[in-house]
């Protein structure tokens, strides 16, 4: 199982104008070790934090555009699945990482409680990793529609961070027009 070729392909391309923002993240947690994926059994973790870099730009999205976060463990399930990952096996993970509260008779707020513990985690490592007015510029940048004469597809996270370092002060801008956006990113982007 190449996990890291399904992550990319499955997950983060599921939206093209995310991508660079995913693999960059992605990059620096597996660099740093916070997620392994050329290790056999661990994936479901992987896929979870995958699934949770998912979760906060949809919560990014939701407090900018107001815009639904549709975001959720059902994704996490359907990404497991189609690895042949069943319920129990997904449990027995869940059983395994104290921090995660269990609901043996529900399968579906077990897992949601591995998305919402894993996506607060994953929050935190962000800010270990970047400033929270990194992450603003990289988030804010990679969901907003510049109103331009050309559109942005950037092939890779170079050509974003050339971007952002290009329009530094308009995107200073926009940290003042979104002072709450910029709150959440900097208290820990709790969803």
């Amino acid at each position: 199982m190449d996990i890291e070729n399904y992550i990319h392909d499955a997950i983060f391309q599921e939206n093209e104008q995310h991508k660079c923002f995913y693999e960059l993240i992605w990059d620096n947690f597996k660099e740093s070790g916070f997620v392994v994926t050329d290790e056999d059994g661990y994936e479901i973790d992987a896929v979870i934090k995958a699934v949770a870099l998912q979760n906060l730009i949809g919560e990014f999205i939701y407090r900018i555009y107001d815009e639904v976060n549709e975001t959720g463990f059902e994704d996490a399930y359907d990404y497991l699945q189609n690895l042949g990952y069943d319920q129990e096996q997904i449990m027995e993970y869940c059983r395994q990482n104290p921090e995660i509260e269990l609901d043996d008779d529900d399968f579906e707020i077990t897992l949601k409680n591995a998305l919402d513990y894993t996506t607060e985690i994953t929050a935190d490592k962000m800010l270990e990793e970047f400033s929270a007015d990194d992450l603003f510029d990289y988030m804010f940048t990679i969901t907003y529609s510049f109103e331009q004469d050309f559109a942005f597809d950037f092939d890779d996270y170079e050509e974003l961070q050339a971007f952002i370092d290009t329009n530094h002060d308009q995107l200073d801008n926009y940290k003042e027009e979104y002072p709450s956006v910029m709150s959440w990113v900097e208290s820990g982007m709790i969803c």
